[in-house]
C-alpha cells in the first residue's frame, strides 16, 4: 500500500504501559481502558486486544455505535459512558445490555426511567453506571442523586455496575479532592448497600497518577496506556517511565530552490528573505494539522532514521500540503523521499502543546488519509522496525 503520510502505534509499547498500570493497581483496583473516537484514533481493536491481554477489566466508549463495534472480538464488559436515550428491545444492542456485555451510564432520571423500561420489556436488568455531578456539569446532581441512588440499588429492572464521577481539572489537587470529597459524601448513606459488583470510579489517567487516594474501586485510563498524562512531562507508573506509543511522520514529495523574494503559499503570506530550498509535505488540515501550525519546526530524518536536523512549516497550510524551509539542511542529504517527523514517540505533548492542543485532541483530528501501522516487535524509540498492517 502507498502512503506518503503514516501514524506509527507501537503495540507494544502500549502493551508494557498497560502491564505497569496493572501492577501499580494490584488486584483490588480494576482497571478500565477508555477508547473512545476509535481508541483516540489508533483503532479500538487493536488497542482493546493489548488491554483485555495485560488483565485490564471493563473497557469505555462514548457512543452506541462504538460499543456495537466492539462486540464478539472483546471479552470484557463494555460500558457506554456518554447518554443514551430511546432504546428499544429490537435495537441492536439490546442483547448485550441483557447479556451484561454492555453497560449503560445514566446521567439524569429520565434516562434512567428510559432504562427501568427496556429492563422491563427485556426481562432482564441492566448493567448502570449512575454518574454524579460533583463540579463537572456531566450526570445527576447531588440533590437528584440520593433517589437515583436507591433506584440503582433497589429496583431490580437495573443492575448497579457503578457510580462514578469526572474530575473537571486532575492537576488541581484542590479542585480535585474537593470533587471527590464530594463524590465520597453522597454515597457514604450508602456504603454498606453497595453490592461488590458496583464499583466507584473517579479519576482518570492524571488524577490516579497524581492523587492516589481518588482511585476507589477502578480507575478510567486513556491517555496513560498511550503513554501520557496531562500536565505530567515525564509519567511514571511504579518508578517506570510510560511510553509514548505514537509516531507520526511524512515524507517530501517535492524539493524546489526559490530566489529571495518569492512569496509562497496561500495568501502570499510568506516571502522568502533569502535564496531559499523549499520542500513540499503531502500534510494539511484535511489531515488533521491545525491550520495555525505555521513556524513549527519539524525533525527531518536521513535513511537510518537519525535526525539530520529541523526545518519550519512556512507559509499558509493548505488542506493537502505544508512547506518547510530547508535551506539550512545540507543539500546532499535532503530531497525528494526524505523523512520528516510531524512528531515523535517523545514529541507528541510538546508538538500538541505548541499548538495550543492537548494530546488527545491532536490525536483524534488526525485523517483518515493517514495511513495506520501497527508496530508489534520493535519500539518507536529503535532505528529498526518491524511492522503490520
Amino acid at each position: 500500500m502507498y502512503a506518503d503520510s503514516t501514524l506509527d502505534i507501537d503495540l507494544g509499547a502500549i502493551a508494557r504501559n498497560a502491564a505497569s498500570f496493572r501492577s501499580m493497581c494490584g488486584p483490588r483496583t480494576a482497571l478500565c481502558g477508555v477508547i473512545k473516537a476509535d481508541a483516540y484514533g489508533l483503532g479500538a481493536h487493536a488497542v482493546a486486544q493489548v488491554l483485555v491481554g495485560a488483565g485490564w477489566d471493563m473497557l469505555a466508549v462514548h457512543r452506541i455505535d462504538e460499543a456495537l463495534a466492539l462486540l464478539g472480538s472483546i471479552s470484557r464488559p463494555i460500558v457506554v459512558l456518554g447518554p443514551v436515550r430511546g432504546l428499544t428491545p429490537l435495537h441492536p444492542l439490546a442483547d448485550a445490555l441483557a447479556r451484561g456485555a454492555v453497560q449503560l451510564s445514566v446521567h439524569d432520571a429520565a434516562a434512567m426511567d428510559d432504562v427501568l423500561a427496556l429492563g422491563q420489556v427485556l426481562g432482564r436488568p441492566i448493567g448502570v453506571h449512575l454518574e454524579l455531578d460533583t463540579g463537572m456539569g456531566r450526570g445527576v446532581s447531588l440533590a437528584e442523586a440520593p433517589a437515583l441512588i436507591r433506584t440503582l440499588l433497589g429496583d431490580p429492572r437495573v443492575s448497579a455496575k457503578g457510580v462514578m464521577t469526572h474530575f473537571a481539572a486532575s492537576a488541581d489537587r484542590a479542585r480535585t479532592t474537593k470533587q471527590y470529597t464530594a463524590f465520597d459524601r453522597a454515597l457514604l448513606p450508602f456504603r454498606r448497600r453497595l453490592p461488590m459488583s458496583c464499583l466507584r470510579h473517579a479519576a482518570a489517567t492524571t488524577a490516579m497518577l497524581r492523587h492516589p487516594d481518588t482511585r476507589a474501586d477502578m480507575v478510567r485510563i486513556g491517555l496513560g496506556w498511550v503513554g501520557l498524562a496531562l500536565g505530567i512531562d515525564a509519567p511514571r507508573v511504579d518508578g517506570d517511565l510510560l511510553e509514548p506509543a505514537v509516531r507520526w511522520h511524512t515524507t517530501m514529495v517535492s524539493v524546489r530552490r526559490v530566489p529571495a523574494g518569492t512569496r509562497l503559499g496561500y495568501g502570499s503570506h510568506h516571502v522568502c528573505a533569502h535564496d531559499a530550498r523549499i520542500a513540499m509535505l503531502p500534510v494539511g488540515y484535511a489531515d488533521g494539522l491545525p491550520v495555525h501550525a505555521r513556524g513549527l519546526a519539524l525533525r527531518v530524518l536521513d535513511e537510518a532514521h537519525h535526525v539530520v536536523g529541523e526545518a519550519p512549516i512556512i507559509g499558509t497550510v493548505a488542506m493537502d500540503q505544508i512547506l518547510l524551509d530547508i535551506s539550512a539542511l545540507p543539500a546532499s542529504m535532503v530531497g525528494v523521499g526524505t523523512r520528516v517527523e510531524m512528531f515523535g514517540p517523545d514529541t507528541l505533548g510538546s508538538f500538541a502543546a505548541a499548538l495550543g492542543l492537548q494530546p488527545h485532541h491532536l490525536l483524534t483530528a488526525i485523517g483518515p488519509r493517514v495511513h495506520r501501522r501497527l508496530l508489534t516487535s520493535r519500539s518507536l524509540h529503535s532505528t529498526a522496525e518491524a511492522a503490520t498492517g
